[in-house]
């Protein structure tokens, strides 16, 4: 029960009242009390301590004990004893109590021992921890041949004492039971929002996501049938937004394909080629934006169980045929994940592009998480500011206000790339790396059917693609060649 949440709410509120219960029950019970006179506390009244001294003294010596033990059995002990009386105390409070009680034993020395509770209306309604350890007594000397005295104690007598452990028992085992009927409620009534706010996670903007099944309380079913029909409008709205820029690109191609034929009748060569190269942009562009708007992108629209090592091998082989300097750092043997492999090789090709715009040389690499494979990519440039970090993978949140491509484009680039890796459940971060330049990281769950299979177990002829010489620590790239050892999952559209 965290604070904050709400059976930690019900259950202090719960508390709350009964505390408040408690207060009120205890001023009216001041107030019923507070016109008796001549009441100490936990001590008989003067009138029945006179009364018990008359009947006392007018019976035999012998008979006295049994006569006290016959008025014993209340809130406060009663018992004869023998020998002249003890000291009194000296507090005021004593000496008030034996003032009071002096008044009407006329003829009687009296003297009063124990401790004086410092707040007597409260101790009068409840037990307080003087009577346990040094309780209150007046002591009383009776007239006979033998010093004796009459003892009043502001104990509960034996029988009292059993009945109240008896009773503090049983309270405390209705104590917890009430607690543990309290908990069941709680739990009975917060269970369904705590499970209502788990599928409402499940949204995370896919309009394909299964409504909500509407059930439990009127408050709980309104709530549902409400989200659902949110979910519905969202969808409706993506998929208008998605038809739009469709009809957009569809017409903006058709302008484009004018232009193209008009530009060769340009004869500048340099005109024609800057005319070629902004319709080029345009034509990219369009590209990029229908991508990041399409909202049915699909999660698992081609599973596949997906060898990343491989992947990243083939990749950065393919760059340095090309002459970019693209290197694999550290590196696992096998790194199966569950990924569509066009989403994938897009992620990692936008990731390179960009590092190999911005700096010299990009690293790729990859460590093994409990249950995720971490990718790096990271290059060699001048970084992003501190302050900039968080406008990365957002759609047109280019550092570089300008628009160029040559510079990075739109802004597009990344935000295409958080979009995939979220589309394979995957995460992405962003930091500057300690020696200068920017690391990107990217999270992909371990594939669990077939984590830790060597590929022969898929029916693959997949080679070995890296090993790191521990001696040395140069990572060799072996085998490489185009991926085949992935997998076809068919599933059931979610």
């Amino acid at each position: 029960m965290q604070r904050g949440t709400l059976p930690f709410r019900i259950a202090v509120a719960l508390v709350i009242g009964f505390v408040a219960l408690q207060l009120g029950v205890f001023v009216l019970t001041s107030l019923s009390v507070g016109g008796k006179s001549h009441s100490t506390i936990g001590l008989p009244t003067t009138t029945q301590t006179r009364t018990m001294v008359d009947i006392i003294e007018a019976a035999p010596a012998i008979r006295r004990p049994a006569i006290a033990e016959a008025f014993d059995g209340a809130l406060y002990h009663v018992l004869v004893e023998n020998g002249p009386l003890p000291p009194s105390i000296e507090s005021l409070q004593g000496i008030s109590i034996g003032q009071r009680y002096s008044a009407a034993l006329p003829g009687h020395n009296l003297s009063v021992t124990g401790r004086v509770a410092r707040m007597p209306t409260i101790a009068a309604l409840n037990p307080w921890p003087g009577w346990i350890s040094d309780p209150l007594a007046v002591h009383i000397a009776l007239a006979g041949d033998q010093p004796t005295m009459l003892t009043i104690v502001s104990q509960p007598s034996e029988p009292i004492l059993a009945l109240l452990r008896q009773r503090a028992g049983l309270l405390g085992f209705g104590g917890l039971v009430a607690l543990a009927a309290l908990a069941l409620a709680v739990r009975a009534t917060t269970r369904p929002i705590v499970r209502l706010a788990r599928d409402i996670r499940t949204f995370a903007g896919r309009p394909e996501t299964p409504d909500l099944v509407v059930s439990g309380s009127s408050e709980l079913r309104d709530l549902a049938q409400a989200y659902n029909d949110m979910k519905a409008r969202i969808a409706e709205l993506m998929g208008e937004r998605t038809r739009i820029l469709a009809a957009i690109a569809h017409d903006m191609r058709t302008y484009l394909t004018r232009l193209r034929l008009r530009v060769d009748f340009i004869d500048d060569q340099e005109q024609h080629d800057r005319a070629t190269h902004d319709l080029e942009e345009m034509s990219a562009l369009l590209d990029d934006t229908l991508l990041l708007a399409r909202p049915e992108q699909p999660r698992f629209a081609d599973p596949r169980i997906l060898d990343l090592s491989a992947e990243i091998a083939r990749i950065a082989a393919i760059h340095n045929e090309l002459g970019h300097a693209v290197t694999v750092g550290h590196c696992v043997e096998y790194a199966w994940v569950e990924a569509s492999p066009l989403a994938l090789r897009r992620i990692l090709a936008n990731l390179i592009d960009n590092g190999l715009r911005h700096g010299n040389s990009v690293t790729l690499a990859i460590w093994r998480e409990p249950t995720q494979w971490r990718t790096e990519v990271s290059d060699d440039g001048p970084g992003v500011p501190s302050a900039e970090i968080g406008r990365l993978g957002r759609a047109f949140g280019r550092i570089d206000p300008s628009r160029d491509r040559a510079t990075g484009g739109a802004g597009l680039g990344l935000a295409i790339v958080r979009a995939l890796v979220q589309a394979q459940d995957g995460e992405i971060a962003f930091a500057n790396a300690a020696h200068g330049g920017l690391v990107i990281s990217i999270w992909f769950k371990i594939a669990s059917k077939l984590d830790d299979h060597q590929p022969a177990a898929l029916g693959a002829q997949t080679l070995s693609i890296c090993r790191e010489n521990q001696e040395d620590g140069v990572v060799e790239l072996r085998g490489i060649e185009p991926l085949t050892s992935a997998v076809r999952l068919q599933r059931s559209p979610i």
